[in-house]
Order: structure tokens, then C-alpha cells, then sequence
């Protein structure tokens, strides 16, 4: 997710500024990681019974709660890693594309 949010961020994240770069990111991974954990708690309080009824599928969607603190920690753990990987690559060479027009 990271990687996709660079990618995709490139064009408005700051030259000069890592620290504001690193925490945009850790924040939206966040973000989108708490959604996800929602989203799990949701449907395994909604979909269970449907499935089961209509399919003869017992389902899992949710952990306890080391397993979402286990997937919130590796979110930001990984969000943290890339970000510390690409500003330290971006450190010799800068992360935006140039182009000239």
C-alpha cells in the first residue's frame, strides 16, 4: 500500500521535507488499515449467517484482537520500512519523475 501511495503521490509530496512525507504516508496506510479492520468486524457480524444459510459455508473474517493489533503493527511496520528505504534510495537521487517539456 505504501508503494501505491508513493507511486501515486509523487506529483505532491515535498522535495526537501522526509518527515512530513513519511508521516502522510504512515497515515494513510493507517488509515486504510483501521478501515480494513472495520470492514473484517463488519462482515463478521453481517455475513456469517447468509453465507452459511445460502452456501453451507462456515466463514472467518475476524481474528481476536492480537490479530488485529498484529495486522495494524505490520501495516505501519511496513508503511515505515518503505518509506525509510525510499528516502534513504531518494537521499542520492530524487523519487519524482522528470520530464521535459
Amino acid at each position: 500500500m505504501a508503494m501505491l501511495l508513493s507511486a501515486y503521490l509523487k506529483d505532491h509530496l515535498f522535495d526537501n521535507s522526509k518527515i512530513k512525507n513519511t508521516l502522510i504516508i504512515l497515515g494513510v496506510v493507517s488509515f486504510i488499515g483501521v478501515t480494513w479492520e472495520f470492514a473484517e468486524y463488519l462482515a463478521g457480524q453481517i455475513l456469517i449467517e447468509p453465507i452459511y444459510r445460502n452456501f453451507g459455508i462456515r466463514t472467518y473474517f475476524i481474528g481476536d484482537l492480537n490479530d488485529t493489533i498484529n495486522d495494524l503493527l505490520m501495516d505501519v511496520l511496513g508503511a515505515g520500512l518503505f518509506s525509510f528505504f525510499l528516502h534513504s534510495i531518494g537521499s542520492s537521487k530524487s523519487h519524482k519523475v522528470q520530464t521535459n517539456f
